[in-house]
């Protein structure tokens, strides 16, 4: 969604609805608006995995009388597992990474661990500070290091 339209456009569009609602400064925001975020991540890589996913093992398990509950939850989860793991880890990512729409629609009350570093650096930069965003780069380099592995 960033690609079309711009994150400051959204989190003021979201705050406005919200405040309409009366839900700014709640938990309920803060997940709809990372929600809103964060689907289209998740519907594109299940999507993709559902393409790939062979129909003919659902055929196979519905020809040995398999119930349609069954063939999805001993076929077709154990075969999406991947995709929804990498899905989950994408949102979280998103979410975690998105400081401007957390700023927009939470408040005093409802604070994230970006919102708490931005507001740390901006006041003054503390070891605490630096300690995070060094796990931070750690992390990431551990992740990029599994994924080329």
């Amino acid at each position: 969604a960033p690609m079309i339209v711009p994150v400051i456009v959204s989190a003021v569009a979201l705050y406005f609805l919200f405040a309409r609602l009366q839900l700014v400064n709640t938990n309920l925001a803060l997940v709809i608006a990372h929600t809103i975020g964060a689907v289209p991540l998740v519907v594109l890589i299940v999507a993709a995995s559902l393409q790939a996913l062979n129909v003919r093992l659902e055929h196979a398990a519905a020809s040995l009388g398999a119930s349609r509950m069954v063939t999805i939850w001993k076929i077709v989860l154990p075969l999406m597992r991947p995709a929804l793991i990498v899905a989950g880890f994408f949102a979280f990512l998103h979410s975690f990474d998105e400081l401007v729409l957390s700023l927009f629609v939470s408040g005093p009350d409802t604070t994230t661990l970006p919102i708490k570093m931005w507001s740390g650096i901006r006041e003054e930069i503390t070891p605490t500070i630096a300690a995070v965003s060094s796990l931070l780069i750690a992390f990431t380099v551990i992740m990029y290091a599994g994924v080329e592995g």
